[in-house]
C-alpha cells in the first residue's frame, strides 16, 4: 500500500500555534479533488477552510470535532484508493514535500521572450495557489508596484504585484487554474509589438481531476462511522467545473465547485460563512430550494389542497411532537390547593403559574432526574440549571413555549420581570429560538379554562410535564407526565409530593410577603456583627427600607479587612508595582525616562492615608443613615441576645441577627512557624503592614491569590522571591490554563520571582533577616534563606469569640458557619455572611451576600449564585474570571464550549506592550448563553467589569456579537470571540446534519 499523504493543521497565521477542528466538510471514504475543502477549523483570528492540494480519498483516524490540534498535527490522511482508507490506523508522517520547481513550456512550444511573471510564495506554508483573475489587460502598459492579478493561497485572496515595467503578455494562466509555486503566470515585454494573445493552457494544469468511477467503500466500513457522501456533502462529479467568484463578496473554493455542479448563481446566495463567505452549505440550501422534495414520508397520507407553509415555532412544534410519539410515558395525578401560593403571587404581584414555576423548582432540586432527559443511545443528561417551559396561547389561538432560564437562581420578583416581555412576545410569536428552545422542564397550565383534568405531552430534551387543571373542591390536580426511560413511577410520586408542598407551604422556602424579622420587645430589629462589606451593605439595605439595625464592629472605623488588611492597602502597593513594571516598555516606545526608584517612607504614607480617608468615610455614611454603629465585640448569650465588650459595652436584643466577622490569615502547623511570627521573622496578610522596609529575599508559603499577589509586588520592589506551594498548580482558584500561562508569563517578565509547586516545608527556623527555610520537592530536599517569611496559606474563620452554641447556630466545614444560599443558618432568624460561612473569600461576594441576607430578611426571595461570581487576582498580567470554567459547566452538566484569543493578536495589547496572556469565553451549546469569561491580561480587573454582565444578565452569544464594541480596545475581542464560537457552533451543527 502506498504511503497515505497527512493532512495537517495549516498555520493559517502568524502567531497561530494551535487550531481547534470545527467540522469535517467530507466523509471517511470521499473522494477528494485537487483544492477541496475537507474541514474548518478555528484559529486565534477566525473560522477557515483547510483545503487539500492533492486527488485522493479521505481516510481516518480523523481528528473529532471541538478537538485542538497543534500546527502541523495530523487531522485526517488521504489515500490512493478507496479500499485503503479502512486500514490506517495510526499517524503516519510521511516525507515533507518540496515546492515544485518553475514550470518549463511544454516540448515544442516556444518561450517567450521577456521576464516571467510567477505564482509568487506569498507565505511559508504555500506551494501552489489558483489563479483567481486578471486586474491587467493583454498589452496593457505595466508599470513598477502594479498588482496585474489575485491568487488564492492556502490562507486568502492575495494580490500579485510585479516590480519592473513592461506589456503584459501571453501566454496567460487562466482564471481558475492551479499553479505551483515559481510557475508562470504571464509575461512582461518590451514593446506592444512583443505581446502575444494565446493562453497557457499547456503550461498550467486544471483544478478538475481526472474522470474517475464514483469510489464504493469496502463493507468493513461501518455506516455509522461513515455518513453518506450524498447525505452530509456529495463529492464533486468528474468534469464539473467551479462556478464563477460571486460578483460581492467571497466563495470558498468547495462552495464554486458544488455551484459549477449543480448549475447555481453564486450571486444569489447569502453566505453564512465568517465575514459572510458563502461555504458548500449555503449551495446545498440553495440547491434544495431549486428541486425540492414533493414526497411525503411513507408512514404519511398525502392531503390534498394547496398547504401554507408552516412558521418556525409551528415546525419545530411539529417535528417535536412526531419525536415524542417514540417516548415511553407515564401519568400520575396529585390533587394540590394552591390558596396559599395564590396570596404570596399576589402579595409579590406576580402570575400564579410564574409562583407555580418557582414551587416546581423547588421540587427538582430534590427530584433531579425530573430535570433530566433521555440523549440517544442510552444515556442521560442530567442538568443543575432548571430552564422551565410555560406553554402559552398565542394571539391566533396557536401555542408557544417560552423558557423561563435558571428558575432555581431567580427570586419571584426577577422571574415575573423576565416573563412578562416573554410573555408578551409569545402571544405575537415574535419568540426568538433561544427564548422557547430546551427546556429542562415543562409547565402546561389550563386551569384558567375549567379543564378538570388532562395529560400532556413530553417532548424530546425533557423527561417530564405537568399539566395544571383547575381548581375544584378537591383542589387542582396536577398530571406529571415523565418519560419512564428516564423516571420512574416512585420518583415521579415523590417529586409531586414535595411539588405539594411547595405550592401548599410556600412560607418554606419564599417567605411572607413582609419582613422575615420576628416580632417582639427588642432593642434592635437587626444586629449586624462585623462592619465588613458584607455586614455594612446588609446593614446599609435594612435601613433604607425601614428596619432599626444596630452593627457592631471591633475597630474605630468600619471596612473590615478589606479596607486594613486586604484589597485596598494591598492595590496601593500593587499601583505603585505597576508604575516600576510599566518603566519596562517604555524604551519600546521611544521613550527614556530612567530607572524608577522606590521611596518606602512615601508609599506607606501614601497607602494609610487612603485607608484612614475611606475609613471615615464609611462612618459617616453609615452614621447619616441611621445605623446604630458600636464599637466592640458581641458574644452571644442566647439565641436573641448578645453582650458587647469594649469602648461602646453593653447588652443588646435582637429580632433578627446576621453574623459578618470575616476570617482571619490561617498558620498551617510547621515546626517553627509561630515562634517566627511572634519575633517579626515571619508575616501573614494580615500583619505584613507594619513592614519598616521591603525584604531584600522573600520567601512565601502559599501560591493562591494573596501569596502571588504579594510575591511579584516584592519582587517589582527589588526582592528576590521564592514561592513554596504544597498544590500541584499555583492560582488553583482560577482556570487551569489561566494559571498556566501566568507561569509562563512570570518566569520571563519576573526573572528574580521562583515557583515551586508540590512542596512540603519541613520546618522554619532562624531570627528576623537570617531565616532558614527547609522543604523537600519530591524525593529532593533543599533550603532557602531569606530576610522575610509570608506565609499566605489561605484564611480561614475564627468563632470562637462569638459563643455560638448560646444561640444554637452550627457550624459546617472547616470552622464556617453553615449558612444556604439565603444566608440563613440553622437558626431561621440568624442569618451568616462573607468570609464566616466559606466558599470565596472575596469582598465583593460578601456584599453580595449582605445584600442578599437582607433581601430575604425584607421578605423577599433572593439566593447567591455562586455560577455567577467573579475574582481578580492582582499579578502582572491579572488573572480575572466570572462565572464557570469549561470544566465546572460540564460538571454541573450542560453542554459546554469554550472560545479563547491571546492577547499577542490584539492591537491594543500590541500599542502597550501588553501581550502576554489570553481571555477564554465559555457558552451553553443549546442556549447560547454565556456562562463564563476567563483573563490573563494586564487590565483584566477592567475588563472582567462587561463579563460580569454578560454572565449575571444571562446574555447570549448573538447579543455579544451584535454589540457594538468601539475600536481599537480589548473589549472588542468580547464580540470577536462571540461571532467565532458562533460560527463554529453553526458549522459543527451542519456537520451533524
Amino acid at each position: 500500500m502506498a504511503e497515505p499523504y497527512v493532512i495537517k493543521m495549516p498555520q493559517l497565521s502568524d502567531t497561530m500555534t494551535e487550531g481547534v477542528l470545527v467540522s469535517w466538510e467530507k466523509p471517511v471514504g470521499a473522494r477528494v479533488a485537487r483544492g477541496d475543502v475537507v474541514a474548518t477549523v478555528e484559529t486565534d483570528k477566525a473560522i477557515m477552510d483547510v483545503e487539500v492540494f492533492r486527488s485522493g480519498y479521505l481516510a481516518g483516524p480523523l481528528a473529532e470535532a471541538g478537538s485542538v490540534i497543534p500546527v502541523g498535527g495530523a487531522i485526517g490522511y488521504l489515500t490512493e484508493t478507496a479500499e485503503e482508507t479502512v486500514s490506517v490506523s495510526a499517524p503516519v508522517t510521511p516525507a515533507a514535500m518540496a515546492p515544485a520547481p518553475d514550470t518549463p513550456a511544454p516540448a515544442g512550444v516556444p518561450t517567450p521572450e521577456g521576464y516571467a511573471v510567477k505564482m509568487p510564495q506569498l507565505s511559508d506554508t504555500m506551494t501552489e495557489g489558483m489563479l483567481v483573475s486578471w486586474e491587467k489587460a493583454l498589452g496593457e502598459k505595466i508599470q513598477r508596484g502594479d498588482v496585474v492579478a489575485t491568487v488564492e493561497t492556502d490562507k486568502a485572496i492575495m494580490d500579485v504585484e510585479v516590480f519592473r515595467a513592461g506589456y503584459l503578455s501571453g501566454p496567460l494562466a487562466a482564471p481558475d487554474t492551479v499553479v505551483p509555486v515559481g510557475g508562470v503566470l504571464a509575461w512582461l515585454v518590451k514593446s506592444p509589438e512583443m505581446v502575444r494573445r494565446d493562453d497557457a493552457a499547456s503550461v498550467v494544469h486544471a483544478t478538475t481531476p481526472p474522470a474517475s468511477p464514483t469510489p464504493v467503500l469496502t463493507s468493513t466500513v461501518t455506516t455509522a462511522s461513515v455518513p453518506s457522501a450524498t447525505a452530509v456533502m456529495p463529492a464533486i462529479l468528474p468534469g464539473a467545473h467551479p462556478a464563477a467568484r460571486p460578483q460581492q463578496g467571497a466563495a470558498s473554493p468547495f462552495a464554486r465547485q458544488l455551484a459549477g455542479q449543480q448549475g447555481i448563481n453564486l450571486n444569489s446566495l447569502r453566505g453564512t460563512g465568517p465575514a459572510g463567505v458563502i461555504v458548500a452549505a449555503d449551495v446545498l440550501a440553495a440547491g434544495s430550494h431549486v428541486a425540492p422534495m414533493t414526497s411525503v414520508r411513507a408512514s404519511e397520507s398525502a392531503v390534498p389542497g394547496n398547504g401554507r407553509a408552516m412558521t418556525a415555532i409551528e415546525r419545530a412544534i411539529s417535528q417535536a411532537m412526531v419525536a415524542s410519539l417514540s417516548i415511553p410515558v407515564f401519568h400520575v395525578t396529585v390533587q394540590v390547593k394552591p390558596e396559599a401560593l395564590i396570596r404570596i403571587a399576589k402579595a409579590h404581584n406576580v402570575s400564579v403559574t410564574v409562583a407555580i414555576a418557582k414551587a416546581a423548582s423547588q421540587a427538582l432540586s430534590r427530584h433531579p432526574l425530573v430535570n433530566a432527559a433521555y440523549q440517544p443511545a442510552d444515556k442521560i443528561v442530567e442538568r443543575a440549571q432548571h430552564d422551565i417551559g410555560i406553554a402559552v396561547t398565542t394571539e391566533d389561538g396557536g401555542l408557544v413555549v417560552p423558557v423561563l432560564r435558571d428558575v432555581e437562581g431567580k427570586g419571584l420578583d426577577q422571574l415575573q420581570a423576565e416573563w412578562n416581555p416573554l410573555l408578551e412576545r409569545a402571544r405575537k410569536r415574535r419568540l426568538s429560538p433561544p427564548e422557547y428552545t430546551n427546556p429542562t422542564f415543562t409547565i402546561s397550565n389550563m386551569g384558567m379554562y375549567g379543564i378538570t383534568q388532562f395529560d400532556a405531552i413530553v417532548t424530546p430534551g425533557t423527561a417530564a410535564i405537568i399539566a395544571i387543571a383547575g381548581n375544584g373542591p378537591e383542589g387542582m390536580p396536577i398530571t406529571i407526565t415523565a418519560d419512564h426511560r428516564v423516571v420512574n413511577g416512585a420518583e415521579a410520586a415523590l417529586f409531586l409530593k414535595d411539588l405539594k408542598q411547595a405550592i401548599e407551604h410556600p412560607d418554606a422556602w419564599l417567605g411572607n410577603a413582609g419582613p422575615m424579622i420576628p416580632a417582639g420587645d427588642y432593642d434592635v430589629q437587626v444586629l449586624v456583627i462585623g462592619a465588613g462589606p458584607g455586614g455594612e451593605d446588609c446593614a446599609r439595605e435594612l435601613v433604607e427600607n425601614g428596619i432599626k439595625v444596630a452593627m457592631v464592629n471591633n475597630a474605630p472605623l468600619p471596612g473590615g479587612e478589606c479596607l486594613w488588611r486586604g484589597c485596598i492597602p494591598s492595590k496601593a502597593w500593587r499601583a505603585a508595582a505597576d508604575r516600576i513594571r510599566d518603566r519596562e516598555h517604555d524604551a519600546a516606545m521611544g521613550l527614556t525616562l530612567g530607572t524608577p526608584k522606590l521611596d518606602w517612607v512615601q508609599l506607606e504614607q501614601h497607602r494609610r492615608g487612603i485607608l484612614q480617608t475611606r475609613g471615615e468615610m464609611a462612618l459617616k455614611t453609615d452614621q447619616g443613615m441611621k445605623i446604630q454603629v458600636l464599637e466592640g465585640y458581641a458574644r452571644f448569650t442566647g439565641d436573641h441576645s448578645v453582650e458587647i465588650s469594649g469602648k461602646d459595652a453593653r447588652t443588646l436584643t435582637f429580632g433578627a441577627c446576621v453574623i459578618a466577622t470575616g476570617a482571619p490569615a490561617f498558620v498551617p502547623p510547621i515546626p517553627g512557624i509561630w515562634e517566627a511570627l511572634k519575633s517579626g521573622a515571619a508575616v501573614t496578610s494580615d500583619t505584613v503592614w507594619d513592614l519598616k522596609q521591603p525584604p531584600k529575599r522573600l520567601c512565601v508559603i502559599g501560591a493562591g491569590a494573596i501569596g502571588m499577589e504579594m510575591a511579584q509586588m516584592f519582587h517589582d520592589f527589588g526582592a528576590e522571591v521564592r514561592v513554596l506551594e504544597a498544590l500541584p498548580r499555583p492560582v488553583a482558584e482560577m482556570e487551569k490554563e489561566v494559571a498556566e500561562q501566568l507561569m509562563k508569563a512570570l518566569a520571563h517578565n519576573s526573572p528574580r520571582l521562583q515557583v515551586l509547586t508540590g512542596v512540603k516545608v519541613a520546618d522554619v527556623a532562624g531570627p528576623a533577616g537570617q531565616l532558614e527555610i527547609r522543604y523537600q520537592v519530591g524525593e529532593e530536599a533543599a533550603t532557602y534563606a531569606c530576610d522575610l517569611l509570608l506565609v499566605a496559606t489561605g484564611k480561614r474563620p475564627d468563632t470562637s469569640g462569638l459563643n455560638l452554641a448560646a444561640a444554637g447556630v452550627t457550624l459546617g466545614e472547616r470552622a464556617a458557619i453553615a449558612a444556604d444560599a439565603t444566608g440563613r443558618s440553622n437558626v431561621p432568624h440568624i442569618y451568616a455572611v462573607g468570609d464566616v460561612i466559606g466558599g470565596y473569600m472575596l469582598a465583593h461576594t460578601a456584599g453580595r451576600q449582605g445584600r442578599v441576607a437582607a433581601a430575604n430578611l425584607l421578605g423577599h426571595s433572593v439566593r447567591y449564585d455562586a455560577a455567577k461570581d467573579s475574582g481578580v487576582t492582582f499579578t502582572r498580567p491579572q488573572c480575572a474570571f466570572v462565572g464557570l470554567s469549561l470544566e465546572q459547566a460540564k460538571t454541573a452538566g450542560m453542554d459546554a464550549v469554550e472560545v479563547k484569543v491571546p492577547l499577542s493578536i490584539d492591537a491594543k495589547a500590541m500599542m502597550t506592550g501588553e501581550t502576554d496572556g489570553l481571555i477564554k469565553m465559555v457558552a451553553d451549546k443549546v442556549s447560547h448563553r454565556i456562562v463564563g469569561v476567563h483573563f490573563l491580561a494586564d487590565h483584566a480587573d477592567t475588563l472582567v467589569g462587561e463579563a460580569v454582565l454578560m454572565v449575571s444578565a444571562g446574555l447570549t452569544l448573538e447579543q455579544v456579537a451584535e454589540a457594538i464594541h468601539p475600536h481599537p480596545t480589548q473589549t472588542e475581542l468580547f464580540g470577536e470571540m462571540a461571532r467565532r464560537l458562533l460560527s463554529r457552533l453553526r458549522r459543527s451543527a451542519k456537520g451533524a446534519g
